[in-house]
């Protein structure tokens, strides 16, 4: 199944490269996938690969651009609110879990990036999305539905980094939560846990 949007005319080799590169650097990372390993999997040259994209890093780059372009267009809806309300975090949450659960490969390149990857285009990745999502949870705390005791910008990564967690290490949630015999949530009973974590407090709403 194809995970970035095709952003060409037709779906040709720049397109198929991108959606391989995106399956190699997903299961071996930047240092362990190969141009070769890459064009095998699109289906053609690694001559091609170096006249449309001229090298591995760059070809990383790109995939790093397209799969945050693709998360901010799901999360549009969810952050273009022209008034906060009590339902403005919890859809953001809802629509974050909802990509990464969707494109399982962007999930482990995420991964990659923050294991160690080349850093000018993770701090883009970080400087973009940031400037795109901090401002709404700063708006969400002014309005006093986020906690004031925390930077916005801690409040976000800390409720992204539970999600993350809850999609990429099920295995070690299933046992934690199973050894007290319960059963692990439904994905909306742990975006309302994920929120708590982060939501104002009766102390904060009196201020």
């Amino acid at each position: 199944m194809r995970e970035l949007k095709p952003v060409f005319a037709t779906i040709d080799a720049r397109d198929k490269l991108l959606e391989a590169a995106l399956s190699a650097f997903a299961e071996l990372g930047f240092h362990g996938a190969t141009v070769r390993d890459i064009t095998l999997r699109a289906g053609v040259s690694q001559g091609l690969l170096t006249h449309h994209f001229g090298d591995k890093e760059r070809l990383w780059n790109l995939v790093g651009e397209r799969v945050s372009e693709d998360f901010l267009e799901h999360l549009g809806p969810a952050l273009q609110v022209e008034h906060i309300d009590a339902e403005t975090i919890p859809s953001i949450l809802a629509a974050y879990m909802g990509y990464w659960r969707t494109h399982p490969s962007a999930l482990r390149l995420q991964i990659w990036r923050v294991l160690g990857a080349p850093e000018a285009e993770r701090r883009a990745r970080i400087e973009r999305l940031n400037r795109r999502i901090v401002p709404v949870f700063v708006r969400a705390q002014e309005a006093g539905f986020i906690r004031c005791d925390v930077p916005a910008g801690q409040a976000m990564v800390t409720a992204g980094s539970v999600i993350q967690y809850r999609l990429h290490s099920q295995l070690e949630m299933q046992d934690a939560v199973g050894v007290t015999g319960d059963a692990v949530p439904a994905d909306e009973a742990f975006l309302r846990y994920v929120f708590s974590l982060i939501a104002a407090r009766a102390d904060d709403r009196r201020r």
